[in-house]
């Protein structure tokens, strides 16, 4: 890993006001704290009322997917750093970048999956970096501003919803470990959006005005997927080659341009699809779309092979558990059972579920904490 340092030698800003409610820890003599700071109002807005608690915060940005020259928010973190005058280290994490999120995001799709490459980033690049590097700083502590809070139960910790339900981060945290866990601390979440915005305000961070908020896959800036893997992957690669459309007969009734650029539930832009049908089945080994009824979608029961949950069985045994399906509020969760078999987790709805989506991800709560989760795999049963 390359690191290059500041260390911040400027004003400090105005104090903020308001009451002082900290997420997950507390000072506790040992104070230093690794911010992962991306030079956005989240994160910024974290280094303030982080330090107004009393902690030693210490800077973090990683490069992902572009240069240092090529990555503004680069410049507005270290802005901030001197502002605050903090300690501020700007690591090059590129080629894990490349290797643990770009290529499992492209080859989700080649596989007929819809992955989901924010998860898959906290667990083996933020948070891991964060972990990994708090050792080298000599910090007792590690932060980010996730809109998310924390819980201890008998000895284990747990991610909970944030306070704020439209900035709610704990669905895409549900893969990160005891390890990260325990150091972890959360300022933003016993507060909403809102209140961040008027925290900022008087304090504002060096690019606020000009970054927006930050929405969807970083790496993809804006780009449709479609394109994106269209610029990825060569020329006269065999996914994005035109395939069949066949029905549950198994009879052709049209082409399609790639299956990547398909998803379960999709009836746009597909040809001859008779009315109330839809893409039930993506076969990426024989580069075929399968399309049904859209009743064929629900499915009661899932088992899943990639899962992680809590080692405390009071919290799921027996019981109803809430089930998140997806990660934005317009898509309702369920409630239902989860139960260990050997190697898998099956898990039961106590209503049908349309559109389980292979690599998306389901994400299981006890009230508001978030007790596991796991990956739903390409074939549903």
């Amino acid at each position: 890993m390359n690191a290059n340092s500041t260390s911040g030698k400027g004003a400090m800003p105005s104090p903020l006001r308001g009451p002082a409610r900290l997420s997950g820890g507390d000072k506790r003599g040992a104070n230093r704290i690794l911010l992962g700071m991306s030079g956005g109002i989240d994160s910024s807005t974290a280094a303030l009322m982080l330090q107004k608690q009393g902690y030693e915060v210490v800077g973090l940005t990683l490069l992902t997917f572009k240069s240092e020259e090529d990555s503004p928010w680069v410049q507005d973190a270290r802005e901030l750093a001197i502002k605050l005058n903090i300690e501020h280290h700007v690591i090059d994490s590129r080629k894990e970048f490349k290797r643990d999120v770009i290529d499992y995001f492209v080859n989700s799709y080649l596989k007929g999956e819809t992955p989901n490459p924010c998860i898959r980033c906290n667990e083996v690049i933020k948070w891991k970096f964060l972990l990994d590097l708090s050792e080298e700083f000599k910090c007792d502590f590690i932060s980010t501003g996730h809109y998310v809070r924390k819980a201890e139960k008998e000895g284990v910790f747990y991610i909970r919803k944030g306070i704020d339900p439209a900035k709610d981060q704990s669905y895409y945290l549900w893969n990160i470990g005891q390890d990260i866990l325990k150091k972890a601390i959360f300022p933003l979440g016993d507060f909403t959006k809102e209140e961040i915005k008027k925290i900022s305000a008087g304090n504002v961070h060096p690019g606020e005005k000009r970054n927006k908020e930050s929405m969807g896959v970083c790496f993809l800036q804006d780009k449709d997927y479609r394109d994106y893997l269209n610029s990825v992957l060569p020329d006269g690669h065999h996914a994005l080659q035109e395939g069949d459309i066949i029905n549950s007969k198994n009879e052709v009734i049209g082409k399609h341009d790639g299956f990547p650029f398909y998803t379960l539930g999709q009836k746009r832009h597909i040809e001859n699809i008779p009315a109330g049908h839809c893409v039930t089945k993506i076969i990426a080994d024989k580069n075929q779309l399968v399309v049904g009824k859209r009743e064929d979608l629900f499915s009661e029961t899932v088992s899943l092979k990639t899962f992680r949950v809590t080692p405390d069985p009071s919290l799921w045994k027996d019981q109803k558990v809430f089930i998140r399906i997806r990660g934005i509020d317009k898509v309702p969760g369920y409630f239902g059972t989860i139960e260990k078999r050997n190697a898998t987790l099956h898990v039961s709805f106590d209503e049908p579920v349309w559109a389980l989506t292979p690599g998306q991800s389901l994400v299981f709560y006890h009230d508001d904490m978030v007790i596991g989760g796991g990956i739903v795999p390409s074939l549903i049963r």
